[in-house]
């Protein structure tokens, strides 16, 4: 639970001086009670008394590392709103320094929702105090058309399209939509010979204000004659990196090679690394820190199909949360169980972390377990095989993580609704429910389709 809820006070309560007096004397009397080990504890205070309540608050006040240590505790939301308490609150908050301890609190606290790319579009709100969080909405940006290509730690990077009178293109954007601040990327170095094959952000609060886009480019190769092409040539590519600290592209490194079809669009930045899936036994990560190159092994089939290689039904997520990166395996659609992987921090293997028994979920949500004559009941022959399950229709959208091991959630759609499914203790529960009723509207999305909304602070 939130401070603020804790204290049984909210910021918009505070309508005159004696009301932000009790207010922050409440605040005070939680911290105190909280932060065990500080200098707080040697401060007595009596809560009922009100000339003890406004000494306590002006004591605040005037002690810029306790209040500092107060509002710490308060929830983002709450912060934006206490800004407008004095000017001495708008600069406290308001320093990126401030706003990195607030990530480094709340590292392992997980999204307050998510957000939707697809059809239909949409906002999965994970806050159960509806009060708290509206939607974020990114109108704000005033542009024609938005896509949001990546969410990390609070900030999300953005194609967006603009169209006027005069010109029309598109453009990069870094936003952070709990602020509604944003800033303009300048395009990366394309030319007719290096187009773009992905361009991805990184961002850790923990360790730096400054964020990175990383951008891969693909050196286009020129066939003069493509009769004299004798056997397939691999491509390069180049990696380029955009510092929002000095404002500029500059390539890391020189040409290289890539397992064949990797993902360059779709790069999950986990622990300081950017992560590239490919459909090979190997896949690529970029250290942004050392500006490093490396490979990841990849789990190779077990049962079937060609050794090394797998579809894109095979692994229908990969992600991360509370610096965790996830990869869920999935055999067939027509099986119950499949594994949720976890890299271990040395990038040397993928490890089994949870099991997921879809015959659990069916047994809270049954409509996530289907027959082929419930969609085509006029090709219904009526035998054994069809009044047996066949399939499951649902799509992953997010593993979400808390600081305990069985706190595990996965996050996914099915006909109708959106549920949440906790392996380790086998239960299910209703989120919300969903526009996509039928099948195959609820099993199109894909995990790089659904970004996480991270209340932040963070300047740009």
């Amino acid at each position: 639970m939130c401070m603020a809820a804790k204290c049984g006070v909210h910021y918009m309560a505070v309508k005159s001086i004696s009301s932000f007096y009790h207010f922050l004397s409440q605040a005070f009397t939680f911290t105190h009670q909280t932060l065990r080990g500080h200098t707080l504890r040697e401060i007595k205070m009596a809560d009922n008394n009100s000339a003890n309540q406004t000494s306590s608050a002006e004591m605040v006040e005037s002690n810029q590392d306790l209040l500092t240590q107060i509002l710490l505790h308060f929830p983002v939301k709450s912060l934006l709103k206490s800004r407008c308490v004095s000017k001495r609150w708008l600069s406290l908050i308001s320093d990126p320094q401030f706003a990195a301890k607030i990530s480094h609190l709340n590292v392992n606290l997980g999204p307050s929702g998510l957000y939707f790319y697809g059809s239909p579009f949409g906002f999965l709100n994970f806050d159960t105090n509806h009060n708290m969080l509206k939607v974020p909405s990114l109108s704000f940006l005033n542009v024609t058309g938005i896509e949001i290509l990546q969410s990390c730690n609070g900030l999300l990077l953005l194609l967006c399209s603009f169209s006027s009178d005069n010109d029309s293109g598109f453009i990069y954007c870094v936003c952070n939509p709990t602020t509604k601040n944003f800033v303009t990327v300048p395009l990366p170095n394309a030319t007719a010979n290096r187009s773009i094959a992905g361009i991805n952000l990184a961002f850790d609060p923990s360790k730096s204000t400054h964020y990175k886009v990383i951008c891969v480019l693909m050196n286009n190769m020129q066939y003069p004659n493509l009769n004299e092409i004798e056997h397939l040539v691999s491509p390069t590519y180049q990696i380029e990196i955009f510092s929002s600290e000095n404002k500029a592209w500059t390539d890391s490194g020189g040409p290289f090679e890539a397992p064949h079809y990797t993902d360059f669009e779709h790069g999950v930045f986990c622990n300081g690394a950017i992560h590239w899936l490919s459909p090979t036994d190997v896949s690529l990560y970029f250290d942004v820190e050392t500006e490093s190159l490396k490979t990841m092994a990849m789990p190779r089939i077990q049962t079937g199909g060609p050794s090394g290689y797998w579809s894109s039904q095979r692994f229908p997520y990969f992600g991360q949360c509370a610096g965790c990166l996830h990869l869920i395996e999935v055999d067939s659609i027509s099986k119950p169980r499949f594994h949720i992987l976890e890299m271990k921090p040395d990038h040397s293997h993928w490890c089994v972390k949870y099991r997921v028994n879809l015959n659990n979920v069916a047994s809270e949500f049954p409509e996530i377990a289907r027959r082929y004559m419930d969609e085509f009941p006029t090709l219904a022959l009526n035998n054994v095989e069809e009044i047996e399950v066949q399939y499951y229709a649902y799509s992953i959208l997010s593993v979400m993580r808390g600081e305990k091991d069985e706190d595990v959630e996965v996050v996914m759609v099915i006909p109708g609704k959106i549920i949440s499914h906790n392996p380790r203790l086998n239960t299910s529960k209703l989120l919300s429910s969903w526009r996509a009723s039928n099948v195959y509207d609820c099993m199109q999305y894909k995990w790089y389709t659904v970004f996480h909304y991270v209340e932040s602070l963070a300047t740009l």
